[in-house]
């Protein structure tokens, strides 16, 4: 009796190598995946601005030329309609100047990057009428400020091409991974939740067919393959770590060789070893065992100097 489906994601021909930079956009998902390869020694950029949803706030992130019009006041606070609530200031100039900082840093690391990976978690847009577009965050205020709108694929697919554009011309050899979040945004509701996620499959999966990007099918592993509460936090909205960890090692498996994959495994396993909390650290155990490992992680590093540890 199968307990699973055989499923076996498309390997993609370019491979991340150790060294390389890699860059992350999107939902909260986009940032599991990132502090994995952290974990993993790779040099990574993720959601500089913070964690964002909708396809269009992510591309309006490189589209965006002045900040000015984007900015927003809250009690004593001013925020940006582009940016999550980590983005703030108690002065509206120097949050344009962050802003503009940031996105100049955005840009650097895709001008470097091998990969850029995208998630996207919905299709629902929350506009506002004064600033023109969809906002990348509401910033707590009231829901009468905002039209909120289930976009389509058409719209979303045209701000992506501008942005493909953009991404192409800052660097014409990066891989860009388009990939959709198995987070499922239930304060939508669960059927409005699965026109959603319809949406964000028939738009990546357009934007693969037109340009030379491609997608990594972490919604369906999640929901086709895994399909079990037991992968899921207790919210029942979340993947765990457990399903965290299958997807990743999914996610090496296409986009890693060998060689490369058990570089991270030792990075990873030596990491786990400095972390490691000793029972007694005064035993003389205890501090063998730490110089043992620093000796480990020394000589790794010096054999494998393009890690990022």
């Amino acid at each position: 009796m199968k307990l699973q489906l055989d499923f076996k994601p498309n390997i993609s021909e370019k491979k991340i190598q150790i060294g390389d930079k890699i860059t992350l956009l999107g939902s909260c998902f986009s940032d599991e995946i990132a502090q994995k390869l952290i974990e993993s020694g790779l040099h990574v950029c993720s959601n500089p601005f913070g964690t964002i949803f909708h396809p269009t706030a992510i591309a309006n992130l490189l589209l965006t030329e002045d900040f000015e019009a984007s900015i927003i006041r809250r009690d004593d606070l001013f925020f940006s309609w582009s940016s999550a609530g980590l983005m703030y200031d108690v002065d509206k100039s120097k949050l344009i100047t962050k802003l503009t900082n940031t996105q100049q840093k955005l840009m650097e690391s895709i001008r470097n990057s091998s990969f850029l990976f995208v998630t996207f978690g919905t299709a629902f847009a929350y506009e506002n009428e004064d600033y023109g577009s969809v906002v990348a965050n509401c910033h707590k205020l009231p829901n009468s400020n905002f039209i909120k709108v289930l976009s389509s694929v058409g719209e979303m697919g045209q701000d992506w091409e501008l942005c493909l554009s953009k991404i192409y011309e800052i660097n014409p050899i990066i891989k860009v991974v388009f990939t959709v979040s198995p987070v499922r945004h239930i304060k939508d509701g669960l059927i409005e939740n699965n026109r959603s996620k319809a949406r964000l499959i028939e738009l990546t999966n357009r934007l693969s067919e037109m340009t030379d990007a491609i997608y990594f099918p972490s919604y369906e592993i999640v929901i086709d393959v895994l399909r079990d509460y037991r992968f899921f936090k207790e919210d029942l909205i979340h993947p765990n770590n457990q399903a965290i960890d299958y997807i990743y090692n999914l996610f090496e498996s296409v986009f890693m060789e060998d060689q490369t994959k058990n570089i991270t495994y030792q990075v990873r396993k030596l990491k786990a070893m400095q972390k490691h909390k000793l029972l007694h650290p005064e035993s003389n155990k205890s501090i063998e065992f730490e110089q043992d490992t620093k000796m480990k992680i020394e000589d790794f590093l010096m054999k494998n100097p393009q890690i990022n540890w």
